[in-house]
């Protein structure tokens, strides 16, 4: 699985060649638009995270945010997971 080092969702996107930018860019849009209200889009283990944040549920069995979703570009392919 490839991993990005990038610190924040613009500088991941910001990496990534042209044809894949406009597809995670297309996706992402999608799922912003449909995002609960208060719920996150961050980077978290080298992707594009979507969390439920800890002010939002905090009774997680590590103490981190319960991600649902992520978004990231692979060698040979996207993945939406």
């Amino acid at each position: 699985m490839v991993k990005s080092d990038a610190a924040s969702v613009d500088q991941y996107l910001n990496d990534l060649h042209d044809d894949r930018k406009l597809i995670l860019k297309q996706v992402r849009g999608t799922i912003l638009n449909n995002l609960n209200p208060g719920f996150e889009e961050t980077m978290n283990w080298g992707m594009i995270s979507y969390e439920i944040p800890l002010e939002i549920y905090p009774d997680t069995y590590n103490g981190q945010p319960l991600q649902f979703a992520a978004l990231a570009s692979q060698k040979q392919y996207v993945s939406l997971c």
